[in-house]
């Protein structure tokens, strides 16, 4: 079975997963937050993010979570899904500065007849500073687990 070229068999633990870089726009965070309907200014008001002593209109932790999203099933297509997502913002992002999401193969097992991979995450800026830390679960779909 494949995962976008790679083979189950070849996916060690430690394997990195293909990074994903964005540089989320203004226009993009201020629509994220309306679709969303999340009304905080810190997310479209330069003035009320530095109110409250940040550096500028920030990303929303959200809006990280789906490129986090992004990367992993993107890499994975359609053989498998993402189960379980889990991340903590420890920096802001903001809006016009390169984000990169990258993962790593932390552990992976076979349980119930399907095959699970426990993936290590984190968002970094353009100046390489931890944004955010998390961990995902991408299952494989019934009929390509034991394939």
């Amino acid at each position: 079975m494949k995962i976008h070229g790679v083979h189950w068999e070849d996916i060690c633990v430690n394997t990195a997963i293909p990074e994903l870089r964005v540089c989320p726009d203004p226009m993009q965070v201020f629509m994220f937050s309306a679709v969303t309907w999340n009304r905080h200014r810190i997310h479209y008001s330069k003035d009320a993010a530095l109110c409250e002593g940040l550096p500028d209109v920030v990303v929303q932790r959200a809006l990280i979570g789906d490129f986090l999203a992004r990367m992993l099933t993107d890499w994975v297509g359609d053989s498998a899904e993402l189960h379980r997502l889990a991340w903590k913002v420890i920096r802001s992002a903001v809006p016009g500065r390169d984000i990169v999401c990258r993962g790593r193969i932390q552990d992976k097992t076979v349980r119930g007849g399907k095959k699970h991979l426990v993936c290590e995450l984190t968002v970094s800026n353009e100046n390489g500073e931890t944004i955010a830390c998390g961990e995902a679960e991408v299952v494989f779909h019934a009929d390509h687990a034991l394939g």
